[in-house]
């Protein structure tokens, strides 16, 4: 994008009533007409502005993206930061402990960082102040400090440590953010760190002005890739809600239905106490009590496994989405600027075009005239390499959205369904106990008036189907959440003994290095011991 008429200050040189006379000896010159413009000079124009559409029209070469995106092109600078701990605080802030490798990064007082320790809330004042002064870049959003898990459990913590543990990584694998300044303060403030450029506010529209000007036409994308990802986003984050809600719901239906199973317990246990002549009947009314009472327990376990396995990861994407959708939108309306700013352009010069062709000039006018054109032309420019730098780095980050995109539902479906079988194992297991025990009511076999008798032969022992070697309805082995997380932890525990073994390899190469001050003294030749 580029104003229509080109700034050229030598246009203003030659209209100086007293400079000499200039004459030209081309043909095809012509004189003003009576709008004071050449055909010659509009011809000029006119073919500036076709050029200038047919060059933005076209897509980002590399070349351009290499000036305009050069951290995108070297592997100079990077960011580690390993999550070791998350310690307990207030309700909902609790203290992320972490520890930060850094690699070519100018500014930082040191390459490795230990025990930081940070509250949620001053991560999330973190996150907000990327996401304003980093305008091109789809910048994740910390995923939040309460889960569908109990408060304070085992499962909460993991699920904490794994989102937040992949937010960081994603935060600190895009090389714009890792070059952000406010990263030296994040990593070297002591603990109750504040945003030090809290000042810096976002410049685009918010508040009003931003919904007035959502509702106007989307401005023309050149870019086919960023102008269909905007619906695909909103479409994504509609229907993650629309998902969201219904699982909530489900999930509040199930609990209420382990209510009701609850109750149906209670009555059962209320009938085996009312049963006095048949102490069979009566033994097998109080395990029926029991195994109900475990099955409301399993149903009302199964909606919590249900949103914190599915539910928060699908709440994740859904506040990603949004963060995507706003950010597209803060492209589409610095566009719009653009556009105003062309138009702006434009017309400053056609008013120093007109005061320039007066046969009277005023001096303090032209620089006036001249200094708001140069005002609004450097503005123009500015807005231009803004957008193609905000297009050109979107573009990187389409792709790696949409990757970690199916990455992260194919992980949650997959977690989800190893937590929807392990519940119906868990079901059928618990049914299991007292298959007998409806069988054979009473110890001479309740089923004895149909005839058979041979029901006491019958053993209480009978194998479960759901056994840790497998299924016996199926003659599958399972695939364990637990042998997952197994092997998970184990896979964890080689990384850190090899980094261990890598620190310590490390430490004794310093060592070796390291000159001490009677070795220091001697090989300086000065006898101070």
């Amino acid at each position: 994008m580029a104003s229509a008429v080109p700034y050229n200050p030598d246009d203003f040189e030659n209209n100086n009533p007293f400079a000499e006379p200039c004459y030209t000896d081309d043909p095809d010159y012509e004189q003003d007409d009576e709008n004071g413009i050449s055909e010659q000079q509009y011809d000029q124009d006119e073919s500036a502005n076709e050029n200038a559409d047919v060059s933005n029209m076209g897509k980002l070469t590399e070349a351009e993206l290499r000036k305009l995106l050069p951290e995108r092109y070297t592997d100079k600078y990077s960011i580690q930061i390993r999550l070791v701990a998350i310690e307990k605080n207030k309700v909902g802030n609790p203290i992320l402990r972490f520890d930060a490798a850094l690699k070519g990064l100018p500014r930082f007082r040191q390459a490795k960082y230990k025990e930081v320790r940070r509250t949620y809330n001053e991560v999330v004042k973190f996150n907000k102040y990327l996401t304003i002064s980093n305008l091109e870049v789809f910048v994740p959003v910390i995923p939040g400090a309460v889960t569908s898990y109990p408060s304070g459990g085992d499962e909460e913590t993991k699920q904490l440590h794994q989102v937040w543990q992949e937010w960081f990584d994603r935060i600190c694998s895009n090389p714009i953010l890792v070059r952000d300044e406010e990263f030296v303060y994040f990593l070297e403030s002591d603990f109750g760190y504040s945003v030090i450029n809290s000042n810096r506010k976002s410049s685009v529209a918010s508040g009003l002005m931003r919904k007035t000007l959502k509702q106007l036409a989307v401005p023309y994308d050149p870019y086919d890739e960023l102008a269909e990802f905007r619906p695909m986003i909103k479409s994504a984050y509609l229907e993650c809600q629309k998902l969201y809600r219904s699982m909530d719901k489900n999930s509040k239906t199930e609990k209420q239905l382990s209510i009701h199973v609850f109750d149906l317990c209670n009555k059962l246990s209320v009938l085996a106490q009312s049963e006095n002549s048949h102490p069979g009947m009566k033994n097998m009314w109080e395990k029926l009590s029991k195994i109900v009472q475990i099955q409301s327990d399993l149903l009302l376990i199964e909606s919590i496994n249900d949103m914190g396995s599915l539910g928060d990861g699908i709440q994740c994407l859904v506040n990603d989405f949004y963060q995507i959708k706003e950010a597209l939108t803060n492209r589409h309306l610095i566009m719009r600027e653009l556009t105003q700013a062309e138009t702006q352009t434009q017309t400053k010069h056609q008013n120093a075009t007109r005061i320039k062709n007066k046969s009277a000039l005023d001096p303090i006018k032209v620089d006036e005239a001249i200094r708001s054109l140069e005002y609004a032309t450097k503005t123009e420019e500015s807005l231009n390499l803004q957008v193609k730098r905000i297009s050109g780095e979107m573009l990187f980050e389409r792709k790696e959205i949409i990757q970690f995109t199916e990455k992260k539902f194919q992980k949650l479906l997959k977690n989800f369904t190893l937590n929807k079988v392990d519940h119906h194992r868990k079901n059928l297991k618990n049914l299991e106990n007292i298959r007998l025990d409806i069988r054979i009511v009473d110890q001479k076999g309740g089923l004895s008036r149909l005839n058979r008798d041979n029901l006491t032969t019958l053993k209480h022992n009978l194998s479960q189907s759901q056994s840790a070697n497998g299924d016996s309805w199926s003659s599958r082995t399972f695939r364990s959440l637990k042998k997952e997380e197994e092997e998970r932890e184990n896979r964890l525990e080689k990384e850190e003994e090899e980094a261990e073994i890598t620190k310590l390899n490390e430490d004794d190469d310093d060592s070796k290095n390291v000159v001490d001050a009677r070795n220091a003294a001697t090989l300086l030749g000065v006898a101070t011991f």
